[in-house]
């Protein structure tokens, strides 16, 4: 990271900062107020709380409520540039650390045209939106290690008032998966405290559902005490609510007690948490039979995921195939994806159905 910093001068936009404007920053480019800068090079480590994501169904391994990113951001520089500078980077984070032992595949249209001879070009559109509007293109790059086909780093090429920006983001965790070849993130070392707490197996972390949303929100939760954000009459404390219940849900489906919080998060916020999953155990079953869905969600607050956790009436164990995947980050666990041509037919399959 340093020498890509040094070597093009990037100065340093790094906010450290999770909110802005009273919102969660969900994205890391939403804490740069880039219209604002001058042309050149920038870099910044930004946290994001991406609060889409609990919303989400169904949800993969990859599944994270806070990300833990480095992202760069060029301002009006010239296509043979973007693709130099590009080249430092995925030789800086990926090559250097795998070797000869990796091939590099890039999808997503744009103006940048071809990248390196290592790096086979799919084509394929990706359209990329800020506040709703088309501004632009992602182009996504995947590595194959073995015969495993992880993603590697996000790119967005857009244009604003004239102006052309193309931004890298580099999720730390889906790096450290590839980097270590490990079965999913959970196993990396962010998670690896919260996991061995609740003695949780990887099958477990790659397919069950329940399991996925249970790990990752409790490290949510962990890291948004560090700056005290609480249950509140406004928007993050709505938020942190919201993922209390969401967590509660995910305890009540897999019959954990309440203790085992005590193991991650403190004293007060499993109080909250607590507070949360005693409603779900209360409430009168027989207004399920009584009311359809529509009213027990409006006028009882029993919510789709309440209804289905208390009717017990969905399957939340994964199963990975090329034939039912919804997301590019399924591919990695897709064991029937088993070569380039797999692999190709896969990603055009994904964006056709979105």
């Amino acid at each position: 990271m340093n020498n890509v910093i040094e070597k093009y001068h990037c100065r340093d936009i790094s906010s450290k900062k999770i909110t802005k404007d009273k919102w969660f920053i969900g994205s890391a480019l939403q804490s740069v107020n880039y219209t604002d800068l001058s042309s050149g090079y920038y870099y910044y480590n930004q946290p994001t709380i991406w609060t889409r994501m609990l919303s989400v169904d169904p949800v993969n391994p990859y599944w994270e409520v806070h990300n833990e990113t480095e992202n760069f951001l060029l301002i009006d520089r010239s296509n043979a540039e973007i693709v130099y500078f590009l080249q430092s980077v995925l030789a800086t984070y990926v090559q250097e650390k795998l070797g000869e032992c990796i091939k590099l595949y890039s999808f997503g249209k744009g103006s940048l045209g071809f990248l390196d001879a290592n790096i086979q070009e799919i084509e394929l559109e990706v359209p990329f939106h800020i506040n709703k509007q088309r501004v632009g293109n992602y182009r996504k790059i995947f590595a194959l290690v073995g015969d495993r086909f992880y993603p590697a780093i996000d790119c967005a090429e857009f244009q604003i008032n004239k102006r052309g920006y193309f931004e890298i983001n580099i999720n730390l965790s889906y790096l450290e998966m590839l980097c270590d070849q490990l079965d999913c993130i959970f196993c990396g070392k962010r998670y690896l405290e919260i996991v061995d707490s609740f003695g949780i197996g990887s099958e477990q972390l790659i397919s069950d559902q329940r399991v996925i949303r249970l790990i990752s929100l409790v490290e949510t939760v962990k890291f948004i005490e560090k700056y005290q954000i609480t249950v509140a009459s406004n928007y993050l404390g709505h938020t942190v609510k919201k993922i209390y219940k969401l967590l509660a849900i995910q305890m009540f489906l897999l019959k954990i007690d309440i203790d085992m919080l005590k193991k991650c998060l403190k004293g007060a916020t499993v109080e909250a948490i607590d507070k949360e999953l005693v409603k779900l155990q209360k409430i009168d079953t027989d207004l399920l039979k009584k009311y359809d869905p529509f009213t027990l969600s409006d006028r009882y607050g029993i919510t789709k995921e309440i209804q289905d956790a208390l009717n017990n009436s969905r399957e939340y164990v994964r199963h990975y195939s090329k034939k039912t995947i919804k997301y590019f980050t399924d591919i990695p666990f897709c064991g029937d994806i088993t070569g380039e041509k797999d692999f190709i037919e896969t990603v055009y399959k994904i964006q056709a159905g979105k």
